[in-house]
């Protein structure tokens, strides 16, 4: 395929029979109670315990009443506060989700600005690229390591892998420090397209709101702590390494094993751009639920655990998902799809690295496992 093809899926959502029936049982469940697919009085309340756990987390750790330990832990307990916001709020604002309003949904979309992620750039890599082409080799931004991580069978795989399913966890735990120190700008730079997306030239004003909201970041999380804090200045930069150590191993392992993990796919598009099943197909076949039998998880976790419901409807608020679910589900196997899960968190994550280790020792444990 050339690298401007675009692909396509096969038979379009609509002429699905399954997908007829699903829309049909959904809007059902939404007009039977007459109800809005967007935020309701239950998201309003973990919007403002979001913003309260991140201003009184915050105030805590600059307060100067602590231990150098008390500091680390408080850099760790505003961390939790971040990952709440992004999972449950700035998620769903991005989607279009949170509103039926976009210019709400762009505002708290920007929760991802303040908690150092780019959200111009999580609407690119996660919207345009990500769910669009869940598990498809150089489409799917969220299968790139640079080499250093094999998530697909289509990658080369290099002598390191072998030891992937050991050194990946620590790696993960670097990730959002990369995030928010570099990997926005690399993603900035690059010259390919995202997903299906070309862009020749980011907007000046997506870029100018990047900077300046990447400064606020730095400025508020590093700078002012170091200012303020009568502790000494390594105390403050153990702390943030310390607490994103944390938020990056929790965001690996809520999303690493809903679609890289043990029996998912990883399709290939043709010469022409075409891939072989049509859009519905390929969620169920690429991604995974987890602990949906779960409310505390599925209430902390922004129901990212609820994944296939997720990618089936993600213009519609998460507070939703848990009926949704298994409404998805028992119309799943009316049709024959296999809807795929696991009981639990842990339970996700160990087949998440045993596909890791399998993608290190072979070149294709797809086709090892058929044979």
């Amino acid at each position: 395929m050339s690298a401007t093809e675009p692909i396509r899926f096969g038979e379009k959502i609509t002429s699905s029979g399954f997908a007829r029936t699903l829309n049909q049982r959904v809007d059902a469940y939404f007009q039977d109670r007459g109800i809005s697919r967007h935020a309701n009085a239950a998201m309003i309340a973990k919007t403002v315990l979001g913003f309260a756990l991140w201003v009184a987390t915050y105030l805590l750790l600059i307060s100067d009443r602590f231990s150098a330990a008390g500091v680390v832990t408080l850099y760790v307990v505003h961390g939790f506060a971040q990952l709440y916001m992004a999972f449950n709020i700035a998620h769903d604002a991005n989607h279009g989700g949170y509103s039926s309003s976009r210019r709400v949904n762009r505002l708290f979309s920007c929760v991802f600005d303040l908690v150092g992620v780019s959200s111009y750039m999580w609407r690119l890599l996660h919207n345009d690229s990500h769910h669009s082409f869940v598990n498809i080799d150089g489409s799917d931004t969220a299968l790139a390591s640079g080499n250093v991580l094999r998530f697909s069978p289509h990658e080369k795989r290099r002598r390191h892998h072998r030891y992937q399913h050991l050194y990946g966890p620590l790696l993960y735990c670097l990730s959002t420090l990369d995030w928010v120190l570099s990997k926005d700008f690399r993603w900035l730079f690059y010259k390919g397209g995202f997903g299906n997306r070309r862009i020749a030239r980011h907007p000046r004003g997506e870029i100018l709101f990047m900077l300046l909201t990447k400064a606020f970041y730095y400025t508020y999380v590093l700078v002012l702590p170091l200012v303020l804090l009568s502790v000494p200045w390594y105390v403050v930069l153990l702390g943030f390494v310390v607490m994103h150590a944390f938020i990056g191993f929790t965001i690996a392992l809520i999303f690493q094993p809903t679609h890289i993990t043990e029996g998912t796919t990883y399709p290939r598009p043709g010469e022409d751009g075409q891939v072989g099943n049509n859009f519905v197909d390929h969620v169920f076949e690429t991604t995974s639920d987890f602990a949906r039998g779960n409310p505390f998880a599925n209430w902390l976790l922004g129901c990212l655990n609820l994944h296939v419901v997720h990618h089936m409807f993600p213009r519609i608020c998460h507070v939703h998902y848990p009926a949704l679910s298994q409404i998805l589900k028992e119309t799943a196997e009316e049709f024959g799809l296999v809807y795929r899960e696991r009981r639990t968190v842990t339970e996700a994550f160990v087949a998440h690295l045993r596909w890791l280790k399998a993608l290190g020792a072979m070149d294709d444990p797809l086709a090892a496992k058929e044979a």
